[in-house]
Parts: C-alpha cells; structure tokens; sequence
C-alpha cells in the first residue's frame, strides 16, 4: 500500500528547504551524524518550526510503515540513468547485492551529504561485490547536473513517473503548505518531477540481495537522518556472510 497522504487539517506553517546550501563534496570524512549536526545549526526559527510541522505531520501519519521491509521482496524495476541508459533491477542485483537509496533531491542539503558519502564509500561497497545506485524523483537534467556539479560517479536513476517509490511505499504527497513554502522559495517541483503531482519519497536505504529480498531497510521519516555508509558496509558484509 502506498502513501500518497494528505496532511491534516489546521496545521501551521511548512517547511522549508535548508538556505545556503554547500556541497558536502569536502565534508565526506566526517559522519553523516555529524554533518547533519552542523547543517541543523544553519536553521533559523522558521526552518525549525517548518522542519517540526514536516517531521511531525509525516510521524503522526505513519507515512512509513507502510514502507517494505526485511524480508520483503524487492520490487522488479527499469529506470534511466542520468546519462538515458535504462538499468533492470535483476542486472543491478545480478552479481551480488544492490544498495538502493531514494533521496528527495539536489536541493536538500542532507541529500547532498548522503550522496557524497555513498560516493566516498562506493569502492569498499563494491569490494564485497555490491553495486550502488540511487534513486531521485527529479527528471531531465538534474540528474546528471547533479552528478557534475558533486563530481559523482553513481548511478543515479530518474523514479520518472514516482513508480519506484510507490512500490517500495516510501512517497507521499507533498503537504499543500510545505509545496506552498517551496514554491516561494523558487523550487518548482512540477519542473523538477515532470509533473504537475508533488511527491516527494521518504529518504530511504535498502539492501537487496541476489534473489530480490531485501536484507536491510533504513528508512526514517525525519529527512535530516540517514543511514551511515558504515552500517549499509556492516549490512552488506553480513549478506555476503550468509550466501
């Protein structure tokens, strides 16, 4: 079953996305715990109270529990990179596991970090046989603008019609206050997404192995926590220690 949640009636204000946003391209030999520490420092009230409303709304909802889980089996997909090229899940986990982590956007600065963090930690992935890709609603060229501008050398998949996320249970419908907030701000997620529908997915990782189960789900409605390259390693080690 899939969230497409509307917000509750009465709610105060949106959130909003983070201000001045920096790549965390020279930042990966910190934590992605301790990042996350120093980019909260960068609120001011409104982004607190905005990223309270989210937060709190996307908890009191249970907008995640309807997300798969372990033991679940991973949902068959084809998706385009960011270069066009079209990539099965079967050829993803066809040598050994697939690590697949949905994130909201470029925008989102914890985004940003996440990616560069998988990007730092893709070789030792890859060492236990592993492939990476993620998994971003935004179409046309932000993708690989994205890739560019972070120096990513990932696969970075285009959810072109939101399916992905929908089948994994991880999207919900953008609250009309948030979408209201980002459309002031200049974030036109009709442009970014190809559709005029705001959704956004809750930022999630899974660890999937070679017959599509998934071993390992992080997925945490709070969209400034994400899960630490170290545990997706521990995961994946673990994985290879029962094939």
């Amino acid at each position: 079953m899939t969230a497409t949640l509307m917000p509750p009636a009465n709610r105060h204000h949106p959130t909003e996305p983070q201000r001045d946003v920096r790549p965390m391209k020279n930042q990966t030999d910190k934590t992605l715990a301790q990042i996350r520490s120093e980019l909260l420092t960068t609120f001011n009230a409104a982004d607190w109270e905005s990223y309270n409303h989210l937060v709190g709304w996307l908890r009191e909802t249970g907008v995640a529990s309807y997300a798969l889980k372990v033991g679940d089996i991973a949902p068959d997909f084809l998706l385009p990179d960011a270069d066009g090229r079209l990539h099965s899940s079967e050829e993803l986990r066809h040598d050994g596991p697939l690590v697949l982590s949905f994130f909201r956007g470029g925008w989102c600065p914890f985004c940003t970090a996440e990616l560069c963090a998988l990007q730092a930690a893709k070789d030792e992935f890859e060492s236990v046989g592993a492939t990476l890709a993620v998994v971003t609603p935004e179409t046309r060229d932000f993708p690989r603008q994205l890739k560019q501008s972070l120096g990513l050398d990932l696969k970075v998949l285009s959810d072109v019609d939101y399916g992905v996320a929908v089948s994994y249970g991880v999207l919900f419908r953008v609250p009309d206050e948030t979408k209201a907030h980002y459309s002031a701000l200049g974030f036109d997620f009709g442009a970014r997404h190809g559709s005029p529908v705001w959704m956004l997915p809750i930022p999630a990782t899974y660890v999937i192995d070679t017959e599509g189960r998934i071993r390992s789900a992080f997925v945490e409605p709070d969209f400034t926590i994400r899960e630490e390259p170290a545990q997706i390693l521990e995961s994946l080690r673990q994985v290879a220690s029962k094939s």
